[in-house]
Order: C-alpha cells, then sequence, then structure tokens
C-alpha cells in the first residue's frame, strides 16, 4: 500500500457527522451517514490545506433529502466536478463503492477512519474506480489527486495553488523522499560545515534534549537565485524533528550559500508565511552573511510556505507537516 497522509478530525467534524447521522432513520443508516461526513470533511481539510476550492453546500452528501436516500460521500469542486470520500475502517479490505456514486465522479479518495475518530489517514486517490469495490493496494498517492485536478484548471492560472508541488514532510518521517531533497552533504562543501541546528525554546533548552524518542530528518534542495544579474546557488536546508507525541513538530528551515560562493547574496529575505501566506518569520542576509535559520514548530496536515526574496525576484516553495 501507498503511504497515507494523516489529518486530525476535529470537534466541529465529530458533532457535525452526528448531527447528520441523528437525522437518520434506522441506526444503520446512521452510522453510514456519520463515517461519509466523516470522510467529505478530511478532505475538504486537505483540499483547504492544498488551497484547492471547494463547496460543501453544493455537494449532495450536504443535501439532507439526498442523504437520507442515497449512500454519498462527495465534495464538490466548483467548476471541475465532484469528488468522492468514502470512508473505511480498516486498511486491509477493499472499499465498498455503492452504486449511488458509480458515475458523476472525477475521482475517488479513500479514507481511513481510526477507532478514536480523532484522526484519519488519505490512503490514496484513483480517478476511475470498479464498480463495486476498490481495491486499497491500487490506489495512487495524493500527488496524483493535484496534478488531476490542475489539469480541468485554466492552463493560464500560473499562479493557482498548483503550480507548484507541495512538499509532504510527513513523508520524510517513513523514508519517502522527493528527488529534489538531497543528503545535505551532496550539496554543501567538505570546506563549509554545516552549522547545527539548535531548536531552541524560550527558554533557551535545547529541544533535543527535551525528547529521547525524537526522530530527526535533514534534506536540502539546490536553488537558483538572481543577484545582479548573477545566477548564485542556494542550498535550502528543511530539518524536521519528529516528538514522540506526535502531536507537534519542530522544524528549521535554512538557506546556505552552494559552490565557490563565500556569503549570501545581501538583502536576500528568508521568510516563513502560513497556508493563508501571512507571514509569521522572516530573516534578511547582512554583508558577509553565510546562513539564515528560522526556527518553528507545527502540527500534523499544517501547511507554510517558505520564500526568498529579493528586490523583485523571488522563490516561493510549499510544505505540508
Amino acid at each position: 500500500m501507498i503511504d497515507s497522509l494523516a489529518l486530525p478530525i476535529t470537534q466541529v467534524a465529530r458533532l457535525t457527522a452526528q448531527k447528520f447521522g441523528q437525522q437518520q432513520t434506522t441506526p444503520d443508516k446512521a452510522r453510514q451517514v456519520y463515517f461519509n461526513t466523516l470522510a467529505v470533511w478530511v478532505v475538504k481539510d486537505y483540499l483547504s490545506l492544498m488551497e484547492i476550492p471547494f463547496c460543501l453546500e453544493a455537494s449532495d452528501c450536504w443535501n439532507p433529502i439526498i442523504r437520507l436516500c442515497s449512500d454519498v460521500a462527495d465534495l464538490m469542486i466548483p467548476d471541475i466536478g465532484r469528488l468522492e470520500c468514502r470512508p473505511v475502517l480498516s486498511a486491509t479490505s477493499p472499499c465498498v463503492l455503492p452504486p449511488d456514486v458509480w458515475s458523476d465522479r472525477i475521482g475517488y479518495i479513500v479514507i481511513l477512519i481510526e477507532d478514536n475518530h480523532r484522526k484519519a489517514q488519505i490512503l490514496g486517490f484513483t480517478p476511475t474506480a470498479t464498480r463495486g469495490h476498490l481495491p486499497i493496494d491500487q490506489l495512487q498517492p495524493l500527488e496524483s489527486l493535484l496534478a488531476h485536478i490542475s489539469e480541468f484548471m485554466p492552463s493560464a492560472d500560473t499562479e493557482g495553488p498548483l503550480s507548484s508541488l507541495c512538499t509532504d514532510l510527513g513523508q520524510w518521517l517513513n523514508g519517502v523522499f522527493d528527488k529534489s531533497w538531497q543528503v545535505v552533504d551532496h550539496l554543501l562543501p567538505p570546506a563549509m560545515p554545516e552549522p547545527s541546528f539548535q531548536f531552541r525554546s524560550a527558554a533557551t533548552t535545547s529541544t533535543l534534549d527535551l525528547y529521547d524518542n525524537a526522530i530527526c530528518v535533514k534534506r536540502a534542495k539546490l536553488v537558483q537565485f538572481k543577484a545582479d544579474k548573477t545566477e548564485i546557488p542556494l542550498v535550502l536546508i528543511m530539518n524536521l524533528l519528529q516528538t514522540e507525541a506526535d502531536e507537534q513538530r519542530m522544524l528549521c528551515v535554512q538557506l546556505r550559500p552552494a559552490g565557490d560562493h563565500p556569503s549570501l547574496p545581501e538583502n536576500l529575505i528568508l521568510r516563513v508565511l502560513d497556508h493563508q501566506r501571512n507571514t509569521f518569520l522572516e530573516a534578511q542576509s547582512r554583508s558577509a552573511d553565510n546562513y539564515l535559520q528560522l526556527e518553528f514548530s507545527g502540527r500534523t496536515g499544517e501547511q507554510f510556505h517558505v520564500d526568498l526574496e529579493q528586490c523583485n525576484q523571488s522563490i516561493s516553495e510549499m510544505f505540508v507537516i
């Protein structure tokens, strides 16, 4: 099976699912509607992280009459179509597809609802499905969903949310890396040892000292930036620390010069932004600075952006924690 994406199920999602379930006439129908609603809500949260528009109110599963008469778990993406969000309670059994969802769908996402109903795993996606059931081991990764949706987007929309690849940092903990992210030593010259990541708290205590079972993953990416009409190679380094509690992940973003350049371009800005592109961390290079570094924490499923900017030039990378 492909790697899944874990997301929290919010209290609002559970309350909404309970409300819709209580409106049904039988316990079996109430259970069906409850899990369908949770699955749709999880996908809604994922699309929100990816900045993909959706409309719950236009979805059949949000219509009380259709919800009562049919087994549907669709989420409407405006001007594109309905995405079916099927819940499962086991990752080893095929996902059952009722006749109500065999047509009028742009694709199918399978969501594993965990026992406590507080966390879900998006197991994967398929643009088409065999009638009756959907084998879990034949699902495609979520990157395929983003590519599939982008096919329906206007080609002129180069500034849209799908114009750049989103790096899933959660996959790094499973040893899955995009080929553009390499081992740090492969990109930094041997004569320029990499500064350590401190992960300092407000009390200046190293976070690494607080968690004995923490997992630390580090990768680097080569980016090209122009300064005074000269192209300067830079190394963007991302360091991820996973605590044992699995509630928060510590992150450190670092920017280093590459090749023969001893320092960063002056007045280069390294910026971290939230999913709404509001800046919450920023650092600017001075003359002869050989690195910039920003540290922060986030929860699983949260999205953020890392921007590099100087004068009228900018480079942006998108991540999901």
